[in-house]
């Protein structure tokens, strides 16, 4: 008898545990969600744009050189390269804006008839200047020069500015002031109120030339012509902003 309660009793307690666990879960999953707990906000983005006037430009001078003995064509690559940086140097273009290490050596082939395969037939020589020009007047000097002595290949300026920076946090001010204007604008005209902000997040930022500056090739005419329009350049920010919203 005592054997019987016993299985009884613990019958007993199995039952009451999965009828309390079937309650916590019915109490767990079907508590509703009242309409002032949900979370009402309004999505915007706001963008900034600031121009600026460049006053820096990167340019490659190149130096490029074909023929059969090997160490006259390095030879003269350094000469020309060598004459160059002389060049800039008078120029008060200071060595820390000025690198020249990229050299490049590559065989050239022809194919002979004769013996039905690419033969060798000389060699290619190349040679670079980076040269970052920090006082925009002098870049037609620059082209001058090059020619002068001896370059051959002159790539298109990237102008830049030395005020990107501050220029960019303006314009990211900018786009959040407008962000946060056009959400006042929609809150009072749908008769809420605006909260704070809880979340916020930039975009791509965009930094381009416009319009681009006006160059001059080795085959144009002669450097007196030509000239040198740096234009503006366009620092642009953008924002992704969500304010909370409130009756």
């Amino acid at each position: 008898m005592q054997k019987t309660r016993h299985v009884q009793g613990h019958r007993y307690h199995q039952l009451l545990c999965a009828v309390t666990a079937s309650i916590l879960l019915c109490i767990g999953f079907n508590v509703p969600v009242k309409a002032s707990d949900e979370l009402h906000v309004i999505k915007l983005t706001g963008t900034g744009t600031l121009k600026l006037v460049p006053d820096t430009a990167l340019i490659t001078l190149g130096i490029n050189v074909r023929g059969n003995d090997l160490s006259k064509l390095q030879a003269a690559a350094d000469s020309t390269v060598n004459n160059m940086l002389a060049q800039l140097r008078a120029l008060s273009i200071e060595d820390k804006d000025l690198a020249a290490t990229n050299i490049r050596i590559a065989p050239r082939y022809r194919y002979d008839k004769g013996r039905q395969e690419s033969v060798t037939n000389g060699y290619e020589v190349s040679r670079d200047i980076n040269v970052t020009v920090r006082n925009l007047t002098l870049l037609s000097s620059v082209m001058s020069e090059a020619g002068d002595a001896g370059i051959n290949t002159i790539s298109a300026p990237q102008l830049s500015s030395s005020q990107y920076e501050e220029s960019y946090l303006k314009a990211l001010g900018a786009a959040v002031h407008q962000a946060k204007t056009r959400a006042q604008a929609l809150a009072e005209a749908a008769d809420v109120r605006l909260g704070p902000v809880i979340h916020m997040s930039t975009q791509q930022q965009s930094y381009h030339p416009q319009p681009p500056m006006m160059m001059r090739t080795m085959a144009s005419d002669s450097p007196e012509s030509a000239t040198y329009q740096p234009g503006e350049l366009v620092v642009s920010a953008s924002v992704d902003v969500t304010f909370a919203i409130s009756p």
